[in-house]
């Protein structure tokens, strides 16, 4: 594949990056300039256009544009004929900002989770080198592919084919840990492969309302354990795949409306949208899947409770199941206007051995309070 003027494309997203204030060292902008993304992006699914390849001319303008290309989509083995996005190459935006959190210098070593087409690697060496890049992903038809376009455009990392949870000891421990899937909850094994004093930055939010996630920035401490901010992302990375064959997507739970109770409430659909409370109501339902409506919403959990809600005040509630999983809704709407209505960033997560936990202002703050359906 020959594409004289990549340069140019390459350049001109560069500047764009640079004039949005995405990118503010001029280390990640000569990474950017020097990277061919049409290597790592031969066709791309576009809900427009199709499939969109090389012998599209509108193929090198969409490469070198900020957004997100779905590069691979899959059946669900319990949904056939149905098409899920699997793997993608996120917008150059978010990678950026992504890098710029990550906070690396000459001669770190860098463990990726999320292979995905390989391009994300290739910016890492580019900064870094080849030899100070690992780079995991649980699909051997990712990884195949990225092993190949990355020597191609001469970077040589270590691409390994494995659950990016387990992560790689083979070459611990790492400086910077930099996850480009999304994940509800941050792997001990990360923070045990990374020094200490290094930086573990992940993407957390749930794959049944993926707006509540946020992007986490945890420093490892000398006690084993890793603590930091939040940081708010509304649209993140599509979620990890823990078998190969199944897409990163919600769970479909069964309803039971043989039994379904009806109330009123002074909470509405739409507080399951509001920044900081959609973050907060994840955590007390870690397992909760919504489904939108032009009226109302539906959210249901894994153990069969579930509730449908209107958006209108005072919002019309039917529930049924074991729970009534919108009173926790509303128990988490006062917690959060109790504390004058904190936003994403004033949260962080601690991740020990034991699991992890969400906190307020401060890691030896009040504690997020948790699931209590489980």
């Amino acid at each position: 594949m020959t594409f004289d003027d990549w340069r140019d494309w390459a350049a001109a997203l560069a500047d764009r990056l640079c004039e949005q204030g995405v990118i503010t060292d001029p280390a990640w902008r000569e990474v950017v300039t020097s990277v061919p993304r049409h290597m790592f992006v031969p066709e791309f699914h576009d809900d427009t256009f199709g499939l969109v390849g090389t012998g599209d001319p509108r193929w090198p303008e969409l490469v070198y544009s900020d957004d997100t290309l779905v590069t691979q989509r899959k059946e669900h083995p319990d949904q056939p004929g149905f098409q899920w996005s699997t793997s993608s190459s996120t917008r150059p935006s978010l990678m950026l900002r992504m890098l710029h959190l990550l906070d690396v210098r000459h001669g770190m070593n860098v463990l990726e989770i999320g292979t995905g087409t390989g391009y994300n690697a290739a910016l890492l060496c580019e900064r870094l080198g080849s030899e100070h890049v690992t780079t995991v992903d649980i699909d051997p038809e990712l990884t195949g592919a990225a092993r190949a376009r990355l020597a191609g455009a001469g970077y040589s990392p270590t691409v390994v084919t494995r659950d990016g949870v387990r992560g790689y000891a083979e070459r611990a421990p790492y400086d910077r840990v930099i996850t480009t899937v999304a994940t509800e909850r941050v792997p001990y094994t990360w923070v045990e492969q990374t020094r200490r004093g290094g930086i573990v930055l992940a993407d957390v939010r749930p794959p049944g309302m993926t707006w509540a996630g946020a992007l986490t920035r945890l420093t490892v401490a000398e006690d084993g354990t890793a603590s930091g901010p939040l940081h708010t992302c509304t649209w993140g990375f599509m979620s990890a795949r823990a078998d190969v064959a199944r897409p990163g997507i919600p769970q479909a739970f069964g309803i039971d409306a043989t039994n379904t109770r009806s109330r009123t409430s002074e909470v509405g659909a739409e507080s399951v949208h509001i920044s900081g409370l959609s973050l907060l109501i994840w955590w007390c339902l870690d397992d909760i899947t919504v489904f939108p409506g032009p009226d109302e919403i539906q959210i249901s959990t894994a153990d069969g409770s579930w509730a449908k809600v209107s958006k209108a005040l005072p919002a019309r509630v039917e529930h049924g199941g074991p729970s009534d999983i919108w009173a926790e809704v509303e128990h988490a709407h006062a917690w959060w206007t109790a504390r004058g209505r904190p936003g994403v960033a004033v949260f962080g997560l601690t991740v020990t051995p034991e699991g992890q936990r969400f906190w307020l202002e401060a890691p030896d703050g009040e504690t997020v309070p948790g699931p209590r359906l489980r």
